[in-house]
């Protein structure tokens, strides 16, 4: 699943700047280090990106997020709580309880993928990162007009989620916050 995240990635690269609120070159004129998210593997904490994209039928979701804006730590769990934490938020991520869509679009989750850098056996002190992947498959994909985002209330340390899709050809971004946690395509 970490592939299909950078594929989605690269897709999403590839948006004109007008998706991302640029209307013009001139407009865009500005120093690329200083933006929090240029690109996917992007660390902050306090933020996530996640990446939407519907195909035909097929809804492809990429989350993103700093370890510590998950569990709290980013170092490999040294103690048996620290290994659940890190095992409670997998299983958390993997039910897919934190977002939604409107029901008109009729969507029913395939596949859930979540991992940690944490789990990997080369984790040590640093930069850990926090990944979910998600297939749904959706009846009415035509209809798909909403995601709601309910993961502010279970990570009160995440701030803001930029938000970047493309669904059937449209495409566009924005960020999403604890007051702000609904996404309009």
């Amino acid at each position: 699943m970490k592939c299909k995240t950078l594929i989605l990635g690269m897709m999403l690269s590839a948006l004109p700047l007008t998706a991302f609120g640029h209307t013009d070159a001139e407009e865009h004129q500005h120093d690329h280090a200083a933006d929090e998210f240029t690109a996917l593997g992007s660390h902050v904490h306090g933020k996530a990106l996640l990446t939407l994209v519907l195909e035909g039928n097929e809804m492809q979701l990429a989350f993103e997020s700093a370890a510590q804006s998950v569990i709290g730590f980013e170092h490999k769990p040294a103690t048996a709580e620290q290994k659940q934490e890190v095992a409670a938020a997998i299983a958390v991520f993997n039910q897919a309880d934190w977002f939604s869509v409107n029901q008109d679009a009729n969507c029913e989750l395939a596949q859930a993928d979540a991992s940690t850098d944490l789990t990997e056996p080369h984790a040590n002190e640093g930069h850990a990162d926090f990944y979910a992947n998600y297939l749904l498959l959706c009846q009415r994909p035509a209809r798909l007009n909403q995601l709601q985002l309910h993961v502010f209330s279970l990570l009160p340390t995440l701030e803001h989620i930029e938000v970047q899709w493309i669904i059937n050809g449209r495409q566009g971004a924005t960020e999403a916050t604890l007051q702000n946690s609904t996404v309009t395509f």
